[in-house]
């Protein structure tokens, strides 16, 4: 609006756009951004060319560089795949909603899920109403900025009956994350465990995501047989779909065996237990024993093999050597000083 209505001089426009994290946030905070920023995307690009690129760096070495970086970003992708189905961050707290957390979300979303159930220590519920919405809780928080404490008021509405709740910091809506005021709430109607609608797919430890699918062929990495029998399949598939576009009772028929096999296989997979893993924890452990080892953080010794040929032993004299240690020192001094005046004479008579 500035730039179309050429108003660069406005000193109320010019304090309000240097202002704008301020106030940006309150409009998009109903909004799905997983709490990213609008400066984040070229901030992580910069992070991600540290070390490998410089003002310097040439077309060639950049292209070089790249897949470096590209491989190097891959193998820290299947380490923390794999360090999320190995190891388990413990619960800070004994309820169940953050055990539910821990067992299906990945180490580092669970991190930050985790400071929301440390951080409803903080909060307290004031006061309770009932409305057309359900019940409306009024929650104070302590919140401690620069070293000052100050207390903000956060409003809950929930309905017991659905078990749906709103909270007007949108936490959930903005990042996706359940906040420690609505966690609070949860607590006081006696809630254990939160609805899946709450738990999102993106963040699970169990999700297969479709990049783990693609084929890589860069120094050190090998494609798995999953994810070439992924491409064929693929291929397949859109040669197929190519085909039967345009006719639509045959596409509808091709849909629903497509469904009827999803369903077969999801009823075989649960079958099977609760805890299945996904197609591509093989390559995930695979691939990160080769970097990590056993995947405990530790560095071990390498395991000792035993020498090619003869094995080291004390090297055994001949008897000259053997009888010269028991000759006296005075016989070898005498024996020397014989010999010396033997090479005086001989050169004297030269």
């Amino acid at each position: 609006m500035i730039k179309k209505y050429n108003l660069y001089d406005n000193e109320w426009l010019a304090g309000l756009y240097d202002n704008k994290e301020r106030w940006v946030p309150c409009f998009l905070k109903t909004t799905f951004w997983t709490g990213m920023s609008t400066t984040q995307r070229s901030e992580s690009i910069n992070a991600f060319f540290d070390g490998y690129v410089h003002s310097k760096t040439t077309l060639k070495q950049f292209v070089e560089q790249y897949e470096r970086a590209l491989r190097n970003k891959v193998e820290k992708e299947f380490q923390a795949d794999f360090k999320s189905y190995s190891q388990m961050v413990p619960c800070a707290m004994h309820y169940e909603m953050e055990k539910q957390y821990q067992t299906v979300y990945t180490i580092s979303k669970f991190r930050e899920v985790q400071e929301e159930f440390v951080g409803k220590v903080y909060c307290d519920l004031i006061c309770a109403s009932e409305g057309f919405l359900g019940m409306t809780y009024e929650v104070h928080e302590d919140v401690v900025y620069e070293e000052r404490s100050t207390k903000k008021t956060f409003f809950v509405s929930f309905q017991r009956d659905k078990c749906e709740f709103t909270c007007s910091c949108h936490f959930f809506e903005f990042r996706g994350i359940i906040c420690r005021h609505a966690i609070a709430v949860l607590i006081r109607n006696n809630v254990k465990k939160v609805p899946d609608r709450y738990i999102l797919k993106r963040w699970r430890r169990d999700v297969s995501r479709a990049h783990t699918r693609v084929a890589v062929n860069y120094a050190g990495l090998v494609s798995t047989p999953g994810q070439l029998m992924y491409d064929k399949m693929c291929q397949r598939f859109t040669t197929l779909a190519n085909m039967t576009a345009d006719d639509s009772l045959r596409a509808s028929a091709i849909l629903d065996w497509i469904d009827m096999q999803c369903e077969q296989t999801m009823a075989s997979k649960s079958s099977h237990g609760s805890n299945v893993i996904p197609l591509h924890s093989t390559q995930i452990s695979s691939r990160a024993d080769a970097t990590q080892g056993t995947g405990s953080g530790s560095v071990r010794d390498p395991e000792c093999a035993k020498r090619k040929g003869r094995p080291r032993t004390l090297r055994k004299k001949c008897p000259l050597e053997s009888s010269s240690k028991n000759v006296p020192y005075v016989l070898g001094k005498q024996l020397t000083l014989e010999l010396n005046s033997c090479v005086i004479c001989l050169f004297g008579s030269w």
